[in-house]
This record gives structure tokens, sequence and C-alpha cells, in this order.
């Protein structure tokens, strides 16, 4: 209770420095001081924007099946003009218990660090918590084409980031962002060293693109039942691909390999990978095709030298296809199947075991 207390009175801020934001901001800003028609003073002074995700899944592991509301997210974001911006994305996430949970995705405020002085290329400063620029799919349900996430996007990379980013673009269809920031989705931290990171992107007109990404540095796990904050270092490389050969075809692949220092001479390593396609049949239909992979070992330092202690292989095979009935308006459906296998290492003896697990989804989305 406590915990979502805290939630809830971090994500009011955000709205109410959005919502009160003094009118001479925005006319200087170049919009209109006062909307139109004697609509609400909201509306002229922020663009609110959103959407809605509904499902039904069924899980073949215990037989489950169960409709639910997943998310519902109210965006809400300010133009400061040649300055910069504001924005806020609020979320309702369904909790898997019945309820739901306040937070807030995003929050931050983003400087063009020319100050309007004149035409150039300058940098942008974002400052708060932002989407992770890492990696090739993204967040939300209205930007996905199926509805999970891969196996690299669950667990080999970080959600948010919360902390400070520098953007450019460097012109040829190159890109740079440098960060500072906390632990992997951690809005506060308490250790001395903070994570760095940051990506190099290349596309090229409409083909598609390129980024090789990296971050280092330290992150807090608190201890389930305890007071006690385990503070590792993490280590993580990617490389993301989007190949668009025709415009109704979209190609996406990523690389993933990291690293995180446990203790007692413990290391968790990883490497991953997925392919997929999404290919538009009609103006009304499309196909999604996905394969996963992520394979995660565990080292340590034995009297008899570096050896590995568990190893578990992860696959995941997801067909999608994907319907817009109109604007804003979409459903898809989804059957993924996963299977896994591990090897444990236990003195001179080894433990090998496989597992199996199909799961069906049907969703809706409204954007608006």
């Amino acid at each position: 209770m406590g915990t979502l207390l805290l939630r809830r009175i971090a994500v009011w801020p955000a709205v109410l420095v959005l919502v009160a934001f003094p009118a001479s901001a925005q006319e200087n800003g170049g919009g209109g001081m006062e909307p139109e028609g004697g609509g609400s003073a909201i509306s002229g002074l922020v663009e609110i924007s959103g959407f809605v995700d509904a499902s039904y899944t069924y899980n073949s592991t215990d037989d489950a099946n169960s409709f639910g509301l997943d998310q519902v997210e109210i965006d809400l974001s300010r133009n400061l003009g040649d300055i910069g911006s504001l924005r806020a994305d609020l979320e309702w996430v369904n909790d898997g218990e019945g309820g739901f949970t306040l937070d807030a995705e995003q929050g931050f405020v983003t400087l063009d660090l020319g100050l309007g002085l004149g035409e150039g290329n300058y940098p942008t400063l974002t400052f708060g918590k932002f989407n992770a620029p890492i990696g090739f799919e993204l967040l939300d349900a209205p930007d996905m084409y199926q509805y999970s996430h891969s196996l690299v996007f669950d667990w080999g990379l970080p959600t948010n980031l919360t902390g400070a980013m520098l953007s450019m673009d460097l012109g040829g269809g190159i890109d740079v962002v440098v960060h500072l920031t906390n632990g992997w989705d951690q809005n506060v931290d308490t250790n001395t060293n903070k994570m760095i990171g940051g990506r190099l992107g290349y596309s090229h007109d409409n083909m598609g693109g390129i980024g090789f990404s990296a971050m280092r540095g330290d992150h807090e796990e608190p201890i389930s039942n305890s007071d006690v904050v385990l503070v590792s270092n993490l280590t993580v490389y990617d490389i993301d691909l989007t190949l668009t050969p025709t415009p109704r075809l979209i190609i996406g692949g990523e690389y993933n390999n990291g690293k995180r220092e446990l203790e007692f001479d413990k290391e968790l390593n990883w490497n991953g990978y997925m392919v997929m396609a999404h290919y538009r049949l009609t103006d009304l239909m499309g196909l999604t095709g996905r394969y996963d992979y992520f394979n995660t070992y565990t080292t340590a330092t034995l009297r008899s030298g570096r050896a590995k202690v568990l190893s578990q292989t992860h696959q995941a095979l997801t067909i999608a296809p994907t319907f817009a009935l109109t604007d804003g308006l979409g459903f898809l459906m989804e059957l993924r199947r996963d299977f896994s296998s591990f090897e444990r290492i236990r003195g001179s003896g080894e433990r090998e075991g496989e597992e199996s697990m199909v799961n069906f989804a049907f969703e809706m989305t409204y954007s608006f």
C-alpha cells in the first residue's frame, strides 16, 4: 500500500505542471492563447492523446483463460516553442489480481540547447523519466505488431530510464544518443555509480536503419521479504536492425549480449536474438511472424577454476494476424509457443530438463 501511494503522489505534480503552465508561455511558443468555442482551458494548454488496450488470453500450462483490461494510458504534452517541450505519460496497468496500478510511464522536459538562437543543428537535452532508447521493439500496444514482446525485450533490456539524455542528428542519416541514468527501470537509486550508455544509429531514406547500443553501470534490486538491497554491475550490448524493402513489408532483427556481476564471484551472462517480419496484405489486414532465442548461463569461481553452474535456453515462435478497423481502432490475434531447456551442474553430476507452453491472445486497442 505504501509503495502504491507514493507512486500516485509522484504522478500528479507532472499533471499540474502541464495543466497550470502560464498561457504567456504558449503565446511565446506561437500557439493560440485560448481555445475556440469556449472549450476547456486544459485543451488550449496541452495536447492530450492515449489509448485503451483490452484482451482475452489463454495459457496451456494451467488451462487458464481470462478477459481483461490490460492498460489505459493518457499522454499529455506541452509545446514550449523553440525552447522545447514537456511530456507526461500516465498509465493504469492491470496488476494481474483484478486491480490496477497507477504509474507515470514517462515524465520529462526536452530542451533544444540552441534555446531559440536561430537556425542550426543543436543537441537536445531530455531530463526526467523516458523510454529507454535501446532495442528494436517499442513498449506500448499501439506501436506493436503482435500482443507479446520478444524474449530479448523482456529479459535483456531496460524498459524505462530516469536521468539525463543528450541526442543529436549528425546529418547523413546518422544520429547519436548519450545518457546518464539510474539502474534499469528505477526511478530512484542510492548507489554512487550511475549507468552510462548510448546509441549510434544510421538510417537510409526509406530502406530502414541500424543501431548500436551499449549500457554499463550499477543496478539495485531489493531482496524479497527483506530490507536488503543487492547492488550489481550490469553491462549490455545491443544491435537493432530495421529493413523496409517494400512499403508493405517490415523486417526487424536484434542481437543482445549482457552480463550481470553477482556476489560470491558469480556472473549471470546472456545472449539472445529475435527476427520478425510484418507484411501488410491489404489496407485492413497484416500478418506478423517472429522467432526468439535467449540463452542465460551462470558462472562461478570454484576451487577447480571458472565453471558454468547453470545454463538455460529459451525459444519462442509467434504468429499474429492484425486488423485495422478504423482510424485508431484495431485488433489482432496471437498464437505463441515457448519452449525451454536447462542444464544444471552439481558436483560431478548433471541434470537436464525441458518445458513447453502455448499461449493465445485476442487484443483490441483504440488510440486517440
